[in-house]
């Protein structure tokens, strides 16, 4: 297999890991206003983007650089975007006192937007890391702060630091094993990521 077919699999296996356990997640749900909840739109739209990039690397790279991928690389980008703005929602809920909720749904919003103005003019994936990256280190270290309350727990934290391992292996270009190259590797890591966040999404307030 060529190295763009490897990748485009390892994003729909991807794909579909992520579609798995978000509806698993929500036969859990008590409310959908909780930490939980949102987590699953997290999963979601993880999903959405994997299945964007498949898209995009199988059946559009192939052609090269056309309107098209154009197209697919900026909703890629933006379902990012929106899976950023439910991981600020779910940090709301898991570990934000009531009178900081609304100011933090301001903030989220206001976010979701600029970046969303941004990624349209721009199509440059450093704005994608500028955006998620902070919020990914700030739930890190949430949930390190919270384990003695339990508002944190050890394995989302394995979850999160699995996918900053998965970012860095990609931004340091790791290609030791073709046909899987940098964006596959970055993939399958992730794959083991998204089980252990979604067992932490488990251990979210439900309500």
């Amino acid at each position: 297999m060529k190295a763009f077919e490897v990748t485009a699999l390892t994003n729909f296996i991807w794909a579909c890991e992520t579609f798995l356990f978000s509806g698993m997640l929500i036969g859990k749900l008590n409310s959908w206003r909780s930490a939980q909840s949102f987590w699953v739109l997290t999963l979601f739209f993880m999903g959405i983007g994997a299945l964007l990039g498949g898209i995009n690397h199988g059946f559009v790279e192939p052609y090269g650089d056309t309107l098209v991928r154009k197209v697919l690389s900026r909703l890629t980008a933006l379902s990012v975007g929106v899976m950023t703005f439910f991981v600020l929602l779910t940090m709301r809920h898991q570990f934000a006192p009531p009178s900081w909720q609304r100011t933090i749904l301001i903030i989220a919003l206001v976010q979701l937007a600029v970046y969303t103005v941004i990624i349209i003019l721009i199509d440059n994936f450093l704005v994608v890391v500028l955006n998620y990256a902070p919020v990914m280190i700030l739930f890190l270290i949430l949930s390190f702060a919270g384990l003695s309350s339990q508002s944190g727990s050890g394995i989302m934290i394995i979850g999160l630091l699995l996918s900053f391992v998965a970012s860095a292996a990609l931004a340091l270009g790791i290609d030791w094993f073709s046909p899987l190259e940098r964006e596959g590797l970055y993939h399958v890591i992730l794959m083991v990521s998204v089980f252990f966040l979604y067992r932490g999404g488990l251990l979210l307030k439900s309500v």
